[in-house]
Formats: C-alpha cells, structure tokens, sequence
C-alpha cells in the first residue's frame, strides 16, 4: 500500500515537473525586469532605425530616439511583451586592459552584478568614465582615472573565479572622498555608431540594461 502510495506521489511530481519546465522556460520576458543578456552569436539584424537581436525566446529590439534608445520585446509567437526606455547597452571586461592604455578608448561604467545580472546605479552614485580619460596605473590592480574636472576615480581590483570585481572610490579635485561602491565591474559601454556596425552575429556577449517602461 504504501509503494502504491509513493509511486502516485513519484508520478505526479513528475508530471507536474514535465508541465512547470516547458513552460517556465519560454516566459523569459518578464515585465518589470530591468535587463536582458545578449548571448555571442545570436543574429543580428540592422534596419533603418532599428537594431534586432534575434534570441531563443523570442527578439529584442533597440529603438533610437534622438538622445535616448528605447527597447521592445517580442515573443516567439510575435507578440508584443513589453517596452522599456533609457536603454545602455554593455560589455564586461578586464582592467588589465589598461596596463597597455594611457586613455580610455571607450565610455566605462562600474556596475555591480547581483544574481548573474546588473544592477541599477544607485542615486547619485552613477560612475561614467568617458572616452579619452587618462588612465593611471598606480600599483597591480589599481588604477585612477582623471576625470576633466579634476575628480578622480580610483578601481581596486579584487579577483573572483575568473571575474575581476573590486571597489571605485571618487574623489574631488582636492581629493576628497565623495562615496565609495564596492563589488562593481569595469564594463564597456557601446556606442549607438558600434551597434549600427554590428555583425550579422554577436561577437561577443552584451548586456541591455533599461527601464521598464510598459507592457505592449
């Protein structure tokens, strides 16, 4: 009676199983989420004042607006899931890469990762290192970057498996702490003209950082 008992229970959980994952892994658009992971090698299409990164569940799409790059996400079916505006769109790297710099060559950002994703800067506390920055390394693993105004701002690398986190402190011109955000990563940003330029497949992997704007 009770192996009865136990196989209805192995069997349901089963089936319930069966049933929960086809469908949980379509729903990957989620309204209300604030990023989305560009894979290496999924298709791209460039349109006239449209970008369209072709995914497993479905297409996301980059929309500019004079200063600002909206998104849309379509699913598999061709539906509309939602919109989101404000849009950033980056990729991870390594700081070492400054060792052979003496200026940025691209805008820079520090993010901080939670659960595999980006997180939103907090208020105030955004870090932008624009292009052309002038790169310092002050001993391995930390760097300084002059800002034009006289602000600086310092990243201390720490290793993490094969990621790079550590701590960005800036400071003002008379070398005052202004904050400090610990565990961010160095990502490149990439330009509208980069994203234009695109390859029919992603070279590398991307991030779509935005703000839910609605559903469609």
């Amino acid at each position: 009676m009770r192996r009865g008992k136990a196989g209805f229970l192995v069997l349901s959980l089963a089936f319930l199983l069966g049933f929960i994952v086809p469908h949980s892994s379509s729903m990957v658009f989620i309204f209300g989420e604030t990023s989305v992971r560009l894979p290496a090698g999924c298709p791209v299409e460039i349109k006239p004042g449209l970008i369209i990164f072709h995914l497993e569940e479905g297409r996301l799409e980059l929309i500019p607006e004079s200063d600002n790059l909206k998104v849309r996400t379509i699913d598999r079916n061709g539906k509309p899931v939602y919109t989101g505006t404000q849009a950033r769109v980056f990729s991870e790297c390594q700081p070492e890469k400054f060792k052979k710099l003496k200026t940025t060559d691209a805008d820079y950002r520090f993010i901080r990762f939670a659960v595999g994703k980006p997180e939103p800067d907090p208020a105030g506390r955004g870090v932008l290192i624009p292009r052309g920055t002038r790169v310092e390394l002050v001993e391995e693993n930390l760097y300084r970057f002059h800002l034009e105004n006289g602000e600086v701002i310092s990243f201390r690398g720490k290793a993490a498996g094969d990621d790079r986190i550590g701590d960005c402190t800036r400071y003002t011109k008379d070398g005052k702490i202004m904050y400090t955000r610990t565990k961010v990563k160095l990502c490149r940003m990439t330009s509208l003209e980069e994203l234009k330029s695109l390859p029919s497949s992603l070279p590398e992997e991307l991030w779509v950082q935005f703000v839910t704007e609605s559903k469609s």
